[in-house]
């Protein structure tokens, strides 16, 4: 489901540029899944089959109305499988942490959806935290999205700046079928990554 379209959707550089020093105060939101809605000026790791993003994608075309980057490295698992025809839909190869670090913050689109790369975390030693501060800050003004099928070390240490985490299992269509939490610190851990849930005392 798509609700209001966010502002500066079609804005300028500059006007997106003000934007991140006023964040909108409405909201533009969609249903990658039954168990994942994913909301503007949130940053979320949805960690799901290939299938099931991809169903989620093609199965949105309110998703063209706004301006759709899509990053990935080298190599991309999903992008094949993506019906996109959209003159709204724009595809960026990242192929250094640096690369993707500019792309982030030059980014001035409604919706991010990186496609996580392990690879691309090899040796990243300070520049992994650089991305994940990066990755949070994109979504003040955007919906932000990093994808995998399955977690990894750099996914853990990058998750533990988004506002939800969800993960989908093969075979589920129904609520139960991936776990997300809100922002704001009520929980922001999940079993997949070994983490331990905070106390509520």
């Amino acid at each position: 489901m798509i609700s209001r379209m966010a502002l500066g959707t079609f804005a300028p550089p500059a006007l997106r540029a003000l934007c991140h020093l006023f964040p909108p105060r409405f909201t533009m939101e969609f249903e990658l899944h039954p168990s994942v809605t994913l909301e503007s000026g949130t940053f979320s790791v949805v960690m799901a089959p290939e299938e099931i993003v991809l169903r989620g994608l093609n199965g949105t075309p309110a998703l063209s109305r706004f301006l759709f980057l899509y990053v990935c490295g080298n190599y991309s698992r999903l992008l094949t499988g993506i019906r996109r025809r959209s003159a709204h839909f724009e595809v960026r190869r990242a192929f250094t942490l640096f690369q993707l670090l500019t792309i982030l913050r030059e980014a001035h689109h409604t919706i991010l959806f990186l496609e996580h790369d392990p690879a691309l975390y090899e040796d990243a030693g300070s520049l992994l935290p650089e991305v994940a501060g990066a990755l949070a800050e994109a979504a003040r003004t955007a919906l932000v999205v990093l994808y995998a099928p399955r977690p990894d070390p750099a996914l853990k240490v990058l998750a533990r700046r988004a506002d939800r985490v969800f993960c989908v299992e093969a075979g589920e269509r129904g609520p139960r079928a991936g776990r997300g939490f809100p922002p704001g610190g009520d929980q922001t851990t999940l079993e997949v990554f070994g983490w331990a849930a905070p106390s509520r005392a």
